[in-house]
């Protein structure tokens, strides 16, 4: 039986010997970030859902014909108690632990195998464009343990095909490694993010450990870059003192040999208990700065996590660039988590 693995050079060897469905191109690669910064360097699109159909991605296939198909792979792989194979693959004496609900179960037919990022939500996300072939690898990826999962049917049936900002597991504590498996799966096949999604998705990593993820990459590599390619991302938190001196956190863009553009956005993540406090401004590589956010008294909202647009076409979009960030009210302390300049 096709057991799961973690590197698509596993992939590839078990592609050879049994026929497996996970595509393994040449130019796979291997990304390894923090989380936050994996979840920042996700693109964002607009989902278009139009001419979906779930036929379209054939699944549950016998990939290396021992008559255990994928949904069996793995119920095996995943089971906490080895279950005993029978003629046919049918299973028996095993027990599963669903991490969604933290339920256990002894009954296959009580477990459900999650497309973790659903089909649906992977047509709308880029699948449109690929082939029937690419849909199928997709499908049936057995090449990265977080792909599919071994879930309580009626919670996956409750998740349907939502993102992290319609649905979270019922489970609070497993939140941080759910989100995190969500931008790995979502990296490895080079989909997109919606941007209430990325919202989402950034705003429950501001809690989670920083942790670094790494994930084979397929259909040709990491996550594309801003249509532009003139973009960089800064990932390491910076404290903000409370009423205290400006913090700065800087990326450099190179191989953009060209002026900045007149709709330049800066997407800023600060964990910050009142948002009020803040003042935020982008300083570019000569020095000049560049307003993004003033402190306002009356707003105690929390956090902030926006996108500026900002006319630096007078500025040469190489170099580097600074944000700036001051807490000038007293009593509370937060941090940048991170940021995103696309020039």
């Amino acid at each position: 039986m096709i057991k799961r693995c973690l590197t698509a050079v596993a992939a590839v060897v078990l592609a050879l010997l049994g026929g497996l469905a996970v595509m393994s191109p040449a130019t796979a690669a291997t990304v390894s970030k923090p989380l936050r910064t994996l979840i920042a360097d996700l693109p964002v699109a607009t989902e278009i859902r139009t001419g979906y159909n779930r036929d379209l991605f054939p699944h549950w296939i016998d990939a290396d014909s021992d008559s255990c198909n994928t949904r069996y792979e793995v119920l095996i792989a995943e089971a906490v108690t080895a279950p005993s194979v029978g003629s046919g693959c049918t299973l028996s004496g095993g027990r599963w632990y669903s991490y969604y609900d933290g339920a256990y179960w002894t009954l296959p037919s009580d477990i459900d195998i999650d497309h973790f990022i659903p089909l649906a939500e992977a047509w709308d996300s880029g699948a449109r464009t690929w082939t029937t072939a690419q849909r199928q690898s997709f499908a049936n990826d057995l090449g990265d343990a977080r792909s599919l999962a071994a879930v309580t049917d009626n919670v996956n049936q409750s998740k349907s095909d939502q993102d992290p900002a319609e649905w979270m597991p019922p489970l609070s504590s497993v939140y941080c490694r759910y989100v995190g498996e969500w931008a790995a799966v979502k990296t490895r096949w080079g989909l997109t993010v919606d941007s209430a999604e990325k919202s989402a998705l950034t705003s429950y990593a501001a809690s989670c450990s920083n942790v670094t993820i790494t994930v084979e990459t397929v259909l040709g590599g990491s996550t594309p870059p801003p249509p532009s390619g003139c973009a960089a991302t800064n990932g390491t938190d910076v404290t903000i003192p409370d009423a205290g001196a400006v913090v700065t956190s800087s990326v450099t863009v190179s191989g953009c040999a060209r002026a900045a553009s007149a709709s330049s956005t800066v997407y800023v993540n600060i964990v910050h208990s009142f948002r009020g406090d803040l003042v935020v401004t982008l300083a570019a590589p000569d020095g000049s700065t560049y307003p993004l956010k003033s402190s306002n008294a009356d707003d105690s909202t929390a956090n902030v996590n926006t996108t500026y647009t900002a006319n630096l076409s007078s500025e040469t979009a190489n170099g580097t660039w600074t944000l700036r960030v001051q807490d000038v009210y007293a009593e509370d302390t937060g941090y940048v988590n991170t940021w995103t300049l696309t020039v």
